[in-house]
């Protein structure tokens, strides 16, 4: 990879990774650095799925099903029939907005 800026970092790691490091560099005649940056373009996005979760949910409730939800929100209610001036009229004038 010419052209690529070089990058240092004192990577700590065990016996066993370093021995799992140490076979793949052997097996497949690639330097100790091009097995590093392979496994880490390949594992990266292992590591984010694992540990940056980002499903968009904030909590752990099922959602509604469809059949509940448009259920209730295609009936009318009292609040409905209200206009905007008696809904503010009713509404507490003490609190902070």
């Amino acid at each position: 990879m010419k052209g690529a800026k070089a990058y240092r970092y004192p990577l700590r790691l065990d016996r066993e990774d370093k021995h799992n490091i140490d076979e793949v560099v052997k097996t497949s005649g690639r330097s100790i650095s091009q097995v590093l940056i392979l496994s880490l373009r390949k594992g990266l996005p292992l590591a984010r799925e694992a540990l940056c979760p980002g499903s968009g949910r904030v909590t752990n409730v099922e959602p509604v099903p469809d059949h509940v939800w448009r259920k209730l929100y295609t009936k009318k209610d009292e609040v409905d029939e209200c206009s905007a001036e008696q809904i503010k009229s009713v509404q507490s004038q003490s609190e902070p907005p």
